[in-house]
């Protein structure tokens, strides 16, 4: 390790070259204090780990100095380290209360030991945001078309949705068209727009304006309703790539590099690596409700710490400083799927909702409109070991006077049961947007829920009761409603599960059921379901489905209930082009037949086809010129490629990674390709080119010769384009044969013997063939 020379060097240069200034926070050293210093180069070890490394000490004034680079390269904050500057190099003052120094000259070694916060802290996230690929110019045509007929009714409809995309911007337009056959000359039907609206997505800021038909935000406090206008908020909720509920952190220090491994209620959630410091974890697990976490650090010197923290994850607890919003005006819509058009008074709204703490969210809600005002409060607040409680409220005024409800929540979840208990009354003159003039019949004056479910108990495995009370005013046609129910489910054998259930209406005495269900799986595409009830209802259904695309699923079903024998037929018929389903329904001497088709006219690029229906997003795989080659989404098998080597893949869900792939042994033996394999994620309900190139080579016969007209000698060696990987040598007939060349320009790298070379530029091209060997002259 030790390297006297070395020091000799040093002090030589430092009589010659003294240095007159110091860096910022440096100590220069002072002339006249020169003799008092004192430098040796040594191994270093810090905190008990070899580092394989020589340093630089400086004792100077009795105070002992290290080159700050070699601390930076293992991890230390050297901001936080007095300095001094010697010939414009910066030296860390280790001499401290806190810092151990240990010089074994004999062994030329210094060893330190440097707490934790000396050290750079480090801020680990689970995951990442990744940003969706923003797609380019293209649209589509759902539509479902509906055809019913039977004893008592004959009808016919069909949805049509348009939609156009390009960028961050969707536009939707859908209609319903209705046909009611009535057996008489006053048959009904009409068609009815559904909605128009456009969509713009700010992936970045994690927002969405929608302009034109709207839904209201879901607040809690209010039921959703149909508007006309803009609605701009937060869209984070409907992401499944962003962690907007408040997943612990976990923090600690490590003096040398080791894992950590963090384990919840028994079971491995998240592994990683840290250097040596101050750690903060973001952990984003997977996990939700109350629980105990067993965070275990483990040094690459084998030393291990345990720390147990109890932990509570809910969706409905924001992320500390996250801020969930919604804005909104326009005009309420009415009779959505009948009228086109029944929009009526003017409102806006104003939703919001902010992580104060990691435990503590508050909300509060405001609405307006010409008939009413209301505002309203949300509160959701972790209870320490004991669960999640929400209370919420809200007050309204309108032409029917002053009013509010309140409502409270309790959850309670942890690794084998679940507890909830909701309690919300609603005032007689309480009022929400969107509300029809005899509110009183959909409002009850008070409702409760209780639920409590438990899985691992001996015999019954798993078992839940349920608890639903409402209570309606005197004067509403609405009857209370007090419904107990018990169920339990279990696995008997292996694949073979029952249910039982037991309801009973408090109110209602002859209202009350018992039911059994029965389901065996034969394997993974074919199951058996069993249903009966004490009012002597029984069914058993056989099953075929399947998650392919391509394909046929089907049920076949025959039970008995109300004292007729009853039977069914069902299948899907699922195509590339759409998916085609036929069902038949008989009980006793009445019947019934429907068909339903879902299908989309989709246009990308240059490629216009008929498909499956758009619901997520989608892409158009290109395998270069490669007809009749299997396609996979998410390693599931879609179907194979059109004669121009492309097939449409749905259902890619948003803002994930979506996989897609194809059969490269599908393709000739001569056929290049770089990469079989591609990952996306896209926005929702928008398309994507996803190219797979396909170099389509050939081998051909080569008859060398000289300028003479004669053949190259056997043993000639060739090279393709310099490419010296690959070396063809000349046969004994006089001929080479090479494989993978591609149309366009070649050159030929010829070594006839050891002193003698020529070579040969040609031009292929791929669609021409030939049995005759291709005669070239090297030069």
């Amino acid at each position: 390790m030790g390297k006297p020379q070395y020091n000799l060097i040093f002090l030589a240069l430092l009589i010659i070259v003294r240095p007159d200034h110091a860096m910022a926070n440096e100590l220069s050293v002072p002339k006249q204090n020169e003799e008092m210093q004192q430098d040796m180069i040594l191994g270093l070890w810090i905190n008990g780990v070899d580092q394989h490394q020589d340093a630089m000490l400086t004792i100077f004034e009795q105070k002992k100095y290290i080159e700050c680079s070699v601390l930076q390269a293992n991890f230390m904050d050297i901001e936080k380290f007095q300095q001094l500057a010697q010939m414009g190099i910066p030296y860390c003052l280790i001499s401290q209360p806190d810092i151990v120094v240990e010089e074994d000259i004999d062994s030329q070694l210094l060893k330190i030991n440097i707490p934790t916060r000396y050290m750079q802290s480090q801020h680990i996230q689970n995951t990442e945001i990744q940003m969706p690929e923003l797609p380019g110019l293209g649209g589509f045509l759902n539509y479902d078309a509906f055809y019913q007929e039977g004893d008592y009714s004959k009808q016919a409809n069909a949805v049509a949705d348009l939609g156009l995309f390009w960028k961050n911007t969707f536009f939707s337009n859908g209609h319903i068209f209705r046909k009611n056959y009535q057996n008489s000359d006053d048959d009904f039907q009409n068609n009815t727009r559904l909605n128009t609206s456009l969509i713009i997505e700010f992936p970045k800021k994690l927002t969405t304006l929608q302009l034109g038909d709207n839904v209201s935000t879901n607040t809690g406090l209010s039921q959703s309703y149909y508007f006309g206008g803009f609605r701009w908020g937060t869209n984070f909720t409907s992401r499944p790539d962003f962690v907007y509920w408040n997943t612990p952190s976990f923090k600690g220090s490590a003096l040398v590099p080791s894992t950590i491994d963090l384990i919840i209620n028994g079971n491995k959630a998240y592994n990683s690596r840290i250097n040596p410091g101050e750690f903060n974890i973001d952990s984003n697990i997977n996990f939700r409700g109350l629980g105990s976490a067993e965070m275990v650090v483990q040094d690459i010197m084998g030393n291990k710490t345990v720390q147990n923290v109890p932990i509570f994850v809910s969706e409905r607890l924001l992320k500390k400083g996250l801020t969930d919003y919604s804005l909104s005006s326009g005009k309420l819509r009415y009779n959505y799927s009948e009228q086109s058009d029944d929009y009526r008074e003017w409102f806006g709204s104003a939703y919001f909702r902010r992580g104060i703490t990691d435990i503590t969210t508050l909300g509060a809600v405001a609405d307006y409109s010409h008939d009413l005002k209301s505002t309203g409060l949300l509160w959701s607040q972790y209870l320490y070991k004991l669960g999640l409680l929400e209370i919420n409220s809200a007050y309204s005024d309108s032409q029917k006077g002053d009013g509010y409800t309140v409502s409270t929540e309790f959850k309670r979840d942890k690794d084998q049961y679940s507890l909830g208990l909701k309690a919300q009354y609603y005032s007689s003159d309480f009022r929400m947007l969107g509300m029809e003039d005899l509110k009183d019949q959909f409002l009850p004056e008070r409702e409760s829920l209780i639920y409590l479910s438990k899985s691992g108990i001996p015999v019954f495995e798993n078992l839940s009761f349920t608890y639903v009370e409402q209570n309606y005013r005197k004067g509403t046609d609405r009857d209370d409603q007090r419904i107990f129910s018990l169920r339990s489910s279990r696995s008997l054998f292996d694949n073979l599960s029952m249910s039982v259930g037991v309801s009973y209406d408090a109110e209602s005495h002859d209202n009350h059921r018992v039911d059994l269900s029965l389901s065996y799986r034969f394997d993974d595409k074919h199951a058996a379901y069993f249903n009966q009830t004490d009012s002597d209802s029984s069914n058993l259904t056989f099953v075929k489905n399947t998650s392919n695309a391509v394909g046929l699923d089907y049920a076949i079903g025959a039970g008995r209930a109300n004292e007729q024998n009853t039977g069914n037929v069902a299948t899907r018929v699922k195509t590339k082009a759409g998916d085609l389903d036929l069902q038949y329904l008989q009980t006793g001497n009445n019947n019934s037949y429907s068909a339903t088709f879902h299908g989309a006219l989709t246009w990308l690029g240059h490629s216009v086809d008929l498909t499956k229906s758009v619901n997520n997003g989608f892409s158009l795989v290109q395998v270069t010129n490669s007809p009749n080659v299997d396609v996979y989404r998410n390693d599931l098998f879609i179907g194979k490629t059109n004669k121009h080597g492309e097939i449409f893949v749905h259902d890619l869900i948003a803002y994930t990674n979506q996989h897609l792939s194809f059969d490269e042994n599908q393709l000739q033996i001569e056929d290049k390709v770089i990469a079989a394999r591609k990952t996306i994620m896209p926005l929702n309900k928008r398309g994507y080119i996803v190219e797979f190139p396909v170099v389509h080579t050939r081998e051909v016969d080569f008859k060398l010769v000289d300028l003479a007209g004669q053949a190259l000698p056997s043993g000639s060696q060739i090279t393709v384009d310099g490419n010296q990987a690959d070396i063809y040598p000349v046969g004994s007939d006089n001929l080479v044969t090479i494989y993978g060349l591609t149309e366009g320009q070649h050159k030929l790298n010829v070594q006839v013997s050891s002193n003698q070379t020529c070579t040969v530029d040609f031009s292929l091209d791929t669609d021409e063939t030939s049995n005759v060997p291709l005669q070239l002259v090297c030069k």
